[in-house]
């Protein structure tokens, strides 16, 4: 498909979710934006402080499973300078019109700074997919738990996609016969680009040495369990900030499937595709639209200072070798 064309698709979805968005929200009438103002102007500013605190240590436990992924490779790089790069990371998934923007641009400083590309941006493929994939195992978990709240089409149909898109990745990656079938059918169809395929090979070889480091894929996928235990907590907290009686079950059985369809990449920057998750699964767990796209905005915030500290911390890092 045409980049222009794909690109105005996610434009579109993206004020299509708008739409929703507001009409979820009830703010085409003057008391659903009344409802919203006077959830945001209630809001309790000591949950609030909590709720910056937790954002700060999920950004701190997520960075660290992919420092603990590096060093299962011999990669160099101290704790701090992985978080900074993790922050640039975030930097640059508010500014580029896709979340994986973030990861390409991390996994370059890496391996700028490490001398090894390939191992760079593999350790962050790893990072990646175990959390996806823990992520999914939750959100299915928590579906079928309440499935009489989550009986819906959009629900269903993203964690099918998700469960075809991960084992199509890992049947791709861990079975290489088809890759290795394709690409000597290309090379020989169009030889200049056997130079792009000799770097697809080494980042699958990088890949593929993670198989030697079981404990740190077992680290990886432990990590992410703890990842999300704290990304619950987050949500709980921030809920807290707006509405008193929210019930720690509900945000449990929520965040894992917000999350899910919070990663689909149909909206250009995943513009309102946040806030609309938000929204809607509060909704179906019985609570207002107001308090949904309250905590959208506040967690939307914070991803923006995150970027914006990343966007800060870049230049000192970008022009740092290793030696």
């Amino acid at each position: 498909m045409n980049k222009s064309v794909l690109k105005f698709l996610q434009i579109f979805i993206a004020f299509v979710l708008l739409g929703v968005l507001v009409n979820q929200a009830g703010l085409f009438s003057q008391e659903g934006r009344q409802l919203l103002w006077s959830t945001l102007s209630g809001a309790n500013l000591n949950w609030l402080v909590v709720s910056v605190l937790v954002g700060v240590v999920i950004n701190m436990v997520s960075a660290f499973k992919w420092w603990a992924l590096i060093r299962s490779q011999k990669i160099v790089a101290g704790y701090w300078r992985i978080f900074s790069y993790y922050l640039v990371g975030q930097f640059y998934n508010q500014v580029l019109p896709t979340s994986v923007g973030g990861d390409v641009v991390r996994s370059y400083e890496l391996g700028k700074y490490s001398g090894r590309q390939a191992d760079s941006l593999a350790s962050v493929f790893v990072e990646r997919y175990t959390g996806v994939l823990v992520l999914l195992v939750l959100a299915g978990m928590a579906v079928l738990a309440q499935l009489s709240r989550f009986d819906s089409a959009y629900i269903i149909v993203s964690l099918v996609a998700f469960s075809f898109g991960l084992g199509l990745i890992a049947w791709l990656v861990l079975d290489l016969r088809a890759y290795h079938k394709v690409r000597s059918w290309f090379v020989v169809l169009i030889p200049k680009l056997e130079p792009i395929f000799l770097k697809i090979d080494s980042l699958l070889d990088s890949i593929l040495a993670y198989r030697k480091s079981r404990s740190a894929i077992v680290f990886a996928f432990a990590n992410s369990f703890l990842f999300y235990v704290v990304a619950v907590i987050n949500v709980y907290v921030t809920a807290k900030v707006f509405q008193s009686d929210v019930q720690l079950i509900d945000v449990i059985l929520a965040t894992p499937v917000i999350m899910l369809l919070m990663n689909l990449p149909i909206s250009f920057g995943n513009l309102f595709l946040m806030e609309a998750s938000y929204t809607g699964i509060l909704a179906l767990m019985g609570y207002s639209p107001a308090l949904g796209l309250s905590i959208a905005f506040t967690m939307r915030i914070k991803s923006l200072i995150d970027g914006l500290m990343g966007g800060v911390l870049h230049p000192f890092f970008v022009t740092q070798k290793h030696e």
